[in-house]
C-alpha cells in the first residue's frame, strides 16, 4: 500500500528545527494514532490537523472491482476517520483546535465516471460538516477543502497493482496558490472551502439549482464515455 508523507506549506526557514517529518501509512489506524499522539507529546498540544492523503479514480463503473472500492475507501475515507478519531480527544482535553479535511470538488458535485471517488469525498464532506456543528461549542472547528484541479502528485498516483499514467490538467492551479487559498479559508474558519474561484462559482450554481447543471453533467459524461471508448479501441 502506498505511503504518504505529511507536508506543511510554510517557508523553510520558519520550520527549521521545528519540523518533524514522519512517513505514515494512513490506511493503518495504529500508525496514524501514533504520529498524532507523538506530535501532541512533543509540542504539548495540536492546534491544527490537516488530513490530506488521497488517491483519484476516474474510470467507467464497469471497470471497478471491489478491491478498487476498498482501496479508495481505505485511503480517502478511513485515513480521515483515523485522523479525526485520534485528534478529537486531544483537542477536547486542551480546550479546542481545528481539523481540516481534504475532500474534492467531486465531494460537492457528482462528477460522472468518478462514482468511487465521489463516494469517498462526499462522505468526507458530510462527516466534516456534521462534526463542525456538533463540536462548535467545544471550540473544535472543522473545515473541509474541496479543490478542483491542483498541480499535485495525485495525478502520478494510481491504485495498487494498476498501471497509471495520469495527465496534469491544463487548468490545474499551482499547489502554492491552492495552499494560500486554503489557509485563508481556515483562518476565517470557513466550513467548506471550494477552490479555485471558477469551481466555487460552479458549486454555488449547483447548490442553488442542481437542475440547471444537469445538461453540463450529462455533456461531461458523454465526453468522458467517448474518450474511454476511443482509448479502448
Amino acid at each position: 500500500m502506498r505511503r504518504f508523507r505529511s507536508q506543511c506549506y510554510r517557508p523553510l526557514g520558519e520550520l527549521a528545527g521545528r519540523a518533524h517529518p514522519a512517513i505514515v501509512d494512513v490506511t493503518i489506524q495504529a500508525q496514524v494514532q501514533h504520529v498524532i499522539e507523538d506530535a501532541a507529546a512533543r509540542h504539548g498540544r495540536i492546534d491544527s490537523l490537516f488530513n490530506n492523503a488521497g488517491v483519484g479514480y476516474t474510470r467507467p463503473i464497469a471497470n471497478a472491482t471491489l478491491d478498487h472500492w476498498r482501496q479508495l475507501i481505505d485511503v480517502n475515507l478511513w485515513s480521515v476517520i483515523y485522523g479525526v478519531h485520534a485528534a478529537i480527544p486531544i483537542m477536547r482535553k486542551q480546550g479546542g483546535g481545528h481539523i481540516v479535511n481534504t475532500a474534492s470538488f467531486a465531494g460537492v458535485v457528482p462528477l460522472p465516471f468518478q462514482a468511487l471517488y465521489c463516494t469517498t469525498k462526499y462522505a468526507v464532506v458530510g462527516m466534516s460538516e456534521s462534526l463542525r456543528f456538533e463540536l462548535a461549542d467545544e471550540n473544535i472547528h472543522f473545515s473541509v477543502v474541496c479543490p478542483g484541479d491542483v498541480a499535485t502528485r495525485i495525478y502520478e498516483a494510481g491504485l495498487q497493482g494498476e498501471q497509471f499514467q495520469g495527465k496534469l490538467p491544463d487548468d490545474a492551479i499551482p499547489a502554492s496558490e491552492a495552499a494560500q487559498t486554503i489557509l485563508e479559508g481556515v483562518a476565517r474558519k470557513e466550513g467548506i472551502i471550494v477552490l479555485p474561484e471558477a469551481m466555487r462559482q460552479l458549486w454555488t450554481r449547483y447548490r442553488a439549482s442542481p437542475e440547471s447543471c444537469e445538461g453540463n453533467l450529462l455533456d461531461l459524461a458523454r465526453g468522458r464515455r467517448s474518450a474511454f471508448k476511443s482509448t479502448a479501441s
